[in-house]
């Protein structure tokens, strides 16, 4: 992508804010996408995400799951229902054609129905849990991060007798604030689809971390975080940062990438090393399109990111959020 088709995009899109609230300024905005080149190496996500959830609220806008859910209610009705609308949206299209559109979006819906009524959440038995422990491949880790866990933690996990108690770190990653509580590096069972997206059975079942498990809770995109970074003043590196990346930002990309992102490769991933979260760039706001993942040894802030963990505590409890 030429460095010209960047520039006038930027020149075409309106800096007034207003104009997303005036018809024409939005109409020219929604014919005229971001080049690739701006979205860098998360595109992959940002893209995914973006078109996934328009999906979703096109099937569900037209017919939707939750008022089928009474087990009285069978594919019939959906398919009814949902032809009816296809009717009426596109009634100069020839018949068969709408026929076969609405038996599609059909088993689209019919499927988001066979998930919620399966919805329950799976309390992991004991039997399940050493499972999880003894299938990982080498040291247990955190799913998404990489996180070792500590053996207190898993004679925790495992509801062992133990004296040893799950002890949190004296400092703690001022980019992901893991170790402010005795849960973030505690051992829990993560559904990794949510339960409330209809996630279910053992192989949804994996190990996390505590803060990833909270950070992650029933997001499934992107988009379901805040638009903007929450704000806060503090030292990374030479530089004042402003902002701190969302924690479902960090955990998303972590999930999605499991692995360190190094110019010149790496074969550190989750399954066998840590994983952390930074920047590209220190005059980018921490956002998805200006965070990479790093394994330790690559860690651009390896040296500066650890704060004692009462003065992280101090900045992420004061943390300002902006909605928008």
């Amino acid at each position: 992508m030429s460095l010209a088709r960047v520039s006038q995009y930027v020149a075409d899109t309106s800096h007034d804010p207003s104009s997303m609230w005036r018809q024409d300024d939005i109409l020219a905005l929604s014919k005229t996408p971001p080049p690739e080149s701006m979205l860098k190496r998360n595109d992959i996500v940002l893209r995914a995400d973006a078109y996934a959830l328009w999906f979703r609220w096109f099937i569900e806008g037209l017919c939707n799951p939750l008022c089928y859910i009474d087990e009285s209610k069978t594919i019939l009705d959906v398919f009814v229902d949902t032809k009816a609308r296809i009717d009426n949206l596109y009634a100069n299209e020839p018949q068969d054609e709408r026929g076969e559109l609405a038996k599609r979006i059909t088993k689209h819906v019919m499927a988001e129905v066979d998930r919620h009524r399966q919805i329950m959440r799976i309390n992991a038995s004991k039997e399940q849990k050493r499972e999880l422990i003894d299938s990982a491949i080498g040291a247990p880790r955190c799913w998404m991060c990489g996180f070792a866990f500590s053996q207190a933690a898993i004679d925790k996990f495992l509801l062992k007798a133990t004296r040893n108690e799950v002890v949190t770190p004296q400092f703690v990653d001022i980019l992901r604030p893991r170790g402010l509580y005795q849960r973030d590096v505690s051992i829990e069972v993560e559904h990794i689809v949510p339960v409330a997206a209809g996630g279910g059975g053992a192989n949804n079942l994996a190990l996390a971390c505590g803060w990833c498990n909270k950070s992650k809770g029933a997001r499934t995109s992107i988009y379901d975080a805040g638009a903007r970074a929450p704000r806060a003043t503090f030292r990374l590196g030479e530089h004042t940062w402003h902002e701190l990346p969302h924690p479902f930002w960090t955990v998303r990309l972590l999930a999605m990438r499991r692995r360190c992102e190094h110019i010149d490769g790496c074969a550190a991933t989750a399954d066998n090393s840590e994983l952390f979260i930074a920047p590209a760039d220190h005059r980018g706001s921490p956002n998805p399109n200006n965070l990479h993942i790093y394994c330790g040894a690559h860690d651009p802030y390896a040296s500066s990111r650890f704060y004692g963990r009462e003065a992280a505590r101090k900045i992420w409890n004061g943390r300002k959020r902006v909605s928008g």
